[in-house]
């Protein structure tokens, strides 16, 4: 059994947050005495399910603000330091860019401990400090003995924020399917519903779905649109919807944790950003049986075969997009089919017991997994 200790910025909303929620109850970490260490509480009630999980015992959050500051990046790395020098874990698993700068310079005086790096997306963006989060993480890299990924396109790019050396890696996907609702009428009887899920972010390019929302109507075609999610842009999007006059046609619902749920009621998923990890909302669409619009970027590389059980686009652009959304609208028999090849793909692929193998498989220090990165 393997001492674990998991160290997060914080327990918001995201794919990294809500994916080590998804690794736990997936069995990845099972029969290992895991401890997840957490600099700041984060927004919503994802720290509190992940507690219910592990039991409060192990489950530390540092500074209980929603946000990461400067403040809670110094006492986290006092806390981590402490948690090491009294705990010696076997391994510190780091998510997320701030937790990884922290946690590399703090393992510098613990080498005996196994370092692994969990990156979940390809590029690092901060608004002011991306130069320096790119530096720091390269300098700090020697100390990295093993990389996880959440696709193989994050492993392959994020090689650039890495000294070279020999050490291992490997894609652990953020993503469990279940059998829960499962999509079977395929017939269009009225509007044709599409949706989209997903931080609200520049990079997820909703704004341009909205664009091709508008131009299909314009066309005579009575599409709509539910966006589930929350982030930064939910103004921005808001005020588009309105300027353009497509209230009616156009809703923001929110955030929605199980926002799949309701997913049998829609016509087909559509996902336009121009850079992903694993893609969570694409393989939760795939997994309730929806027909995949999306862009061919991260993940959906991995498990996404255009023609088979997805449509995809080689490039952002609304007008791309529209006429993917009318063949889906005029074809029945493509609907159904590209939506069942998704979820039989899906779930088969990712299965708890495939969750729960790859835990196994990593944490024990499975064979062939080692490359020069």
């Amino acid at each position: 059994m393997a001492r674990i200790l998991y160290v997060i910025n914080g327990f918001d909303r995201g794919g990294a947050e809500h994916g080590l929620l998804t690794l736990i109850r997936g069995g990845f970490f099972s029969g290992h005495d895991l401890t997840v260490l957490g600099f700041c509480r984060g927004r919503g009630a994802l720290a509190d399910e992940i507690g219910k999980e592990l039991g409060p015992s192990k489950l530390e959050i540092v500074t209980p603000s929603e946000t990461l500051t400067l403040r809670g990046c110094a006492v986290g790395a006092l806390a981590l330091w402490r948690r090491l020098r009294r705990e010696r874990p076997d391994m510190v698993v780091l998510s997320l860019k701030q937790a990884n700068v922290i946690g590399r310079a703090v393992l510098c005086a613990f080498p005996g401990i196994r370092c692994v790096s969990f990156e979940h997306i390809a590029r690092y963006r901060a608004r002011r400090a991306e130069r320096i989060y790119r530096y720091l993480l390269w300098l700090f890299s020697f100390r990295v003995n093993e990389i996880w990924a959440d696709c193989e396109e994050t492993l392959q790019e994020t090689g650039r924020y890495f000294m070279p050396r020999r050490r291992r890696s490997a894609v652990v996907p953020l993503f469990q399917a279940g059998d829960g609702v499962t999509k079977t009428d395929y017939r269009i009887g009225g509007p044709i519903r599409l949706v989209g899920a997903g931080r609200l972010v520049g990079r997820k390019n909703f704004a341009l779905v909205i664009d091709a929302v508008a131009r299909l109507r314009d066309e005579g075609l009575d599409v709509r649109l539910d966006i589930y999610g929350d982030g930064p842009e939910d103004e921005v999007l808001a005020s588009k919807i309105a300027g353009a006059r497509l209230s009616e046609a156009v809703r923001l619902r929110g955030y929605v944790s199980d926002w799949f749920s309701e997913a049998t009621g829609y016509d087909a998923f559509v996902n336009m950003s121009d850079t992903e990890g694993f893609c969570i909302v694409v393989a939760e669409a795939m997994s309730v049986g929806l027909p995949i619009i999306a862009t061919n970027v991260g993940g959906i590389r991995d498990y996404g075969v255009d023609g088979v059980n997805m449509l995809k686009l080689d490039v952002v652009d609304p007008g791309l997009l529209a006429a993917s959304i009318r063949q889906l609208a005029v074809d029945e028999i493509l609907r159904r089919r590209l939506g069942e090849a998704g979820r039989l793909a899906i779930r088969r692929d990712y299965s708890e017991g495939a969750v729960r193998a790859r835990g196994v498989q990593l944490i024990n220090m499975g064979s062939g997994l080692e490359k020069v990165c």
